[in-house]
């Protein structure tokens, strides 16, 4: 071990600590290190944004030229600014741990409005240079203003305080590595599904001369497998899709099961482009990159048909449409208030199921409990909450519901729960959760299936509820090239006692969710 590894990193603040990180770890194997810092053409040329820069590389061609010369032996990249392609005689040889590879709004306080997608003014003016990320939020929100800003993190944050931006977009890694205080503002911390993430962000590449042995060896202890098995899917799309940095192009990727890999895409053209969406899975991961791309690539000309009635401004409207697709939206099932005494039964909290028990519930003026908290069982009906503005302190993520129950009783255990619910309801939290929770059911509505519907036959089905689904089945067959959508668990449960198994179940209830999947 005596000799002297020798670290190529750009000099900017993140990228310093990315090194630093990377040294820390190689000393604690007992190696000696230093860290040289190289200027590239992106840190150069800063005043021009991503799509005037020529070539790709922008943030690691000089680095890569220093270890082709030797004068380096270990490069640190940021993984998403690397080029899919590694010039003749290198090679990544590992990566780091993922740090949280989400993108977070940084907001001005007086931008803040917590009744907008994104909790953005209306109108609001957003900084980022990236093509991926102007895409995905003027998709959520086309009423917001994309400017251009460069900089590192430290100095894009800077100008969110000294100019008239409203918000900007950062990677949630490079703010968590840095520590910076973000005190000042409202932190919206986006989900993947709502901003696909750059290929490998938050991870760190290890690149090293392909010829170099001992790099190879020492590289080998840094690098995280299960990590690198997520990534070659991310970059593997990547590169079929002919994509670089300045390309809006979002692939996130993660191992669901042992042996099972899920992954999320949004690709567009261009920045202004209205980006395609898809949700993935599969067990291998070679087979999956063909998939996705074959998908993204013959999308298009294709009807659906929801179980629900949709506004034509929806998210869900307007991504099919520009997909090229038919959308035949309508739910099968007629509705009706069921009066209850507005008094309530005492309880700590309400727990919602459907936004349809949202909207019964409050349309009569319940006298609701003092300190009453308020969960539901995923975003949409939560959202459904949020405009008679209460709200909720537990929301579901996924599908299924079971796991929903067991995540509600992790902070609801002995507490007296009312759920609101149809009078044909199948209980399915309250049965999963059986003593661990005090149960008050409390019928607001019933739903009775539509006697006279037509529907054309479609490609795809989404049902919204297994009472749509089996009022849609007493009328027409089961055919075998129709693409069938199960909102939930609950939903497939009982396409499954109506003896169809041929279904797929979308990762989440939310209407991103249902875009993602249909294709």
């Amino acid at each position: 071990m005596s000799r002297t590894i020798i670290i190529g990193s750009r000099g900017s603040a993140l990228a310093k600590w990315q090194a630093d990180y990377t040294c820390d770890e190689l000393k604690k194997l007992g190696y000696q290190v230093e860290i040289k810092y190289i200027k590239t053409q992106g840190d150069i040329i800063n005043q021009l944004t991503f799509d005037k820069l020529e070539g790709k590389g922008f943030f690691t061609k000089e680095i890569e030229e220093e270890l082709v010369n030797g004068t380096i032996d270990l490069a640190v990249h940021s993984y998403k600014d690397l080029p899919t392609a590694n010039p003749p005689g290198l090679i990544v040889a590992g990566c780091s741990y993922s740090e949280d590879p989400a993108d977070w709004l940084l907001i001005k306080r007086n931008a803040y409005d917590d009744n907008q997608p994104l909790k953005l003014k209306q109108g609001a003016v957003v900084g980022t240079s990236s093509a991926r990320r102007k895409s995905q939020l003027l998709a959520l929100r086309p009423d917001l203003t994309m400017r251009d800003m460069r900089g590192n993190v430290p100095t894009r944050v800077e100008k969110l305080d000294t100019t008239d931006y409203d918000a900007i977009v950062l990677a949630a890694a490079g703010l968590n590595r840095l520590e910076l205080d973000l005190s000042r503002y409202h932190v919206e911390r986006l989900r993947v599904l709502e901003c696909v993430s750059a290929p490998a962000q938050g991870v760190l590449a290890y690149q090293v001369r392909e010829n170099d042995n001992f790099m190879l060896s020492v590289v080998g202890h840094l690098n995280d497998p299960d990590v690198a098995r997520d990534i070659a899917v991310e970059r593997g799309i990547l590169k079929k899709l002919g994509g670089g940095c300045q390309q809006p192009i979002g692939v996130y990727c993660e191992t669901i099961a042992p042996g099972e890999q899920a992954v999320w895409v949004a690709y567009a053209k261009v920045w202004n482009d209205f980006p395609q969406r898809l949700f993935m899975t599969d067990r291998n991961a070679k087979r999956l990159v063909e998939r996705v791309v074959e998908a993204l690539k013959n999308r298009g000309n294709k009807s659906v048909f929801i179980t629900r009635n949709l506004q034509s401004d929806s998210f869900f409207s307007r991504a099919l449409a520009q997909y090229g697709y038919t959308v035949y939206a309508q739910t099968l099932l007629n509705f009706e208030a069921i009066a209850f005494d507005p008094h309530l039964p005492n309880a700590d909290w309400v727990f919602f199921s459907s936004k349809n028990g949202v909207e019964f519930f409050f349309d009569q003026k319940p006298i609701l409990p003092p300190n009453i908290k308020f969960a539901a069982v995923g975003e949409a009906t939560a959202h459904a909450v949020k405009k008679y503005g209460y709200k909720t302190s537990f929301v579901g993520m996924g599908a299924d519901t079971t796991i929903v129950a067991f995540e509600f009783a992790a902070v609801a255990r002995d507490n007296y729960v009312l759920f609101p619910q149809p009078a044909n309801s199948l209980q399915t939290v309250q049965k999963v959760l059986g003593d661990v929770i005090k149960a008050k059911t409390l019928v607001v509505y019933q739903n009775t299936p539509i006697e006279h519907f037509d529907i054309p036959v479609c490609d795809i089905l989404l049902f919204t509820s297994p009472a749509n689904a089996q009022n849609y089945y007493r009328k027409y067959p089961v055919l075998p090239d129709q693409k069938i959508i199960a909102i939930g668990t609950t939903t497939a449960r009982a396409l499954s006692n109506m003896g169809i198994h041929d279904y797929v179940i979308s990762h989440s209830s939310h209407e991103i969710s249902l875009v993602d999947i249909c294709y």
